[in-house]
């Protein structure tokens, strides 16, 4: 204790103390608030995981292992097939690149690429529909129902070109 007469050492004001701290800490928490927010907002994956692509083979590759399995190998001939189009799809448009920077400059050469390339990719295409076909021949009733939710859910709005307006950048508003 101390005595009636012994001088208390200066105390700063508490009440100030205190509205200094919880102003440090509603800045503090405002600041996490916000990086917090940017983190949640522009989250990407990381490189490292794997991005499943939202269409029937990427569904199935969510499902059970031993469901998973089965598809794989009722589907094996389709995907087997469609290896080599995808590398010729590449090569095309590769080739359709290069003479795109070759000068001077030739229209015809350039024209008969993206055509080779259209025919490559057309290719590709009827073997990814022959693919999916299959798959969805083979998937269940509630396999089947159950994959809009699961694709819309797995979508990004903004990764679909076609869901892009009409209109491009720099053209006048069509009214």
């Amino acid at each position: 204790m101390s005595e009636a007469g012994t001088p208390q050492p200066a105390r700063p004001n508490s009440r100030w103390l205190v509205v200094a701290l919880l102003t440090s800490l509603a800045l503090n928490l405002l600041i996490v608030g916000w990086v917090a927010g940017a983190i949640w907002r522009f989250h990407r994956p990381p490189a490292w995981t794997r991005v499943i692509t939202p269409n029937l083979l990427g569904y199935a590759s969510t499902l059970p292992r031993e469901r998973r399995k089965q598809l794989w190998d009722a589907t094996a001939e389709e995907r087997r097939h469609l290896r080599p189009l995808r590398r010729e799809v590449r090569a095309a448009r590769e080739a359709t690149i290069k003479i795109l920077s070759v000068e001077p400059f030739d229209r015809e050469h350039f024209l008969a690429a993206q055509t080779r390339q259209a025919a490559a990719e057309d290719r590709a295409h009827e073997a990814v529909r022959s693919l999916y076909a299959k798959l969805a021949d083979v998937l269940t009733p509630e396999e089947r129902r159950a994959f809009p939710g699961w694709r819309a859910h797995r979508r990004h709005p903004s990764q679909n070109l076609l869901d892009e307006p009409d209109q491009q950048a720099g053209e006048p508003v069509k009214r």
